[in-house]
């Protein structure tokens, strides 16, 4: 069995701590960085990193980059207007939100049911291996997303979109640049 320097347990719990903080002047956000860094500091450097535009799956926002690993990654995305679209199915990695601020409904792509589900700040769900759904970001939203299992698998998903798409080069660019620090961070420890 793999062992995971991450708990999604202690995830929520950093979640629920900063949720009702100001979105205004990166309070929230910050003091999220904050206790993870505190709880993980081999791992999450507290010095905020900057932000880059990400699109995928549809899903346009802003995320930025706090651990990578070949087996684990968090970052905080969101978007201060709102977005909607795809997942994303990863039939090796287990994908978990921890909602910060706003709301973000989603619905299964392959079951039955025909209502969605909401997810409100300081609440966790979780995308299992080979699952896809559909989401709305509502404005204003911004959550922890950690990703567990065989994460190089995700990239292609996370940059195509990006750079085939939309066309946006100094995302893909700034994204690798963020995406190096990280590596550097790791193996200097």
């Amino acid at each position: 069995m793999v062992a995971y320097k991450l708990d999604p347990d202690v995830l929520a719990k950093v979640a629920k701590e900063v949720v009702g903080l100001p979105l205004d002047g990166g309070e929230l956000i910050n003091r999220a960085i904050e206790l993870l860094a505190a709880e993980y500091p081999d791992l999450i450097d507290p010095t905020p990193s900057r932000w880059v535009g990400s699109r995928a799956g549809g899903i346009l926002g802003k995320v930025r980059f706090l651990y990578f690993s070949p087996r684990e990654y968090i970052v905080i995305f969101g978007s201060p207007t709102g977005t909607q679209g795809f997942s994303g199915r990863y039939k090796r990695v287990q994908i978990h939100k921890f909602l910060l601020a706003g709301q973000i409904d989603s619905y299964d792509l392959e079951s039955d049911d025909l209502v969605g589900t909401t997810l409100r700040p300081g609440e966790h769900a979780c995308l299992e291996k080979g699952h896809a759904r559909g989401l709305t970001i509502h404005p204003g939203s911004w959550h922890l997303e950690y990703g567990r299992g065989a994460v190089a698998t995700t990239l292609p998903f996370a940059m195509v979109d990006t750079l085939l798409v939309s066309l946006e080069f100094e995302s893909v660019r700034r994204s690798a640049v963020e995406f190096t620090k990280l590596v550097r961070r790791r193996l200097h420890r």
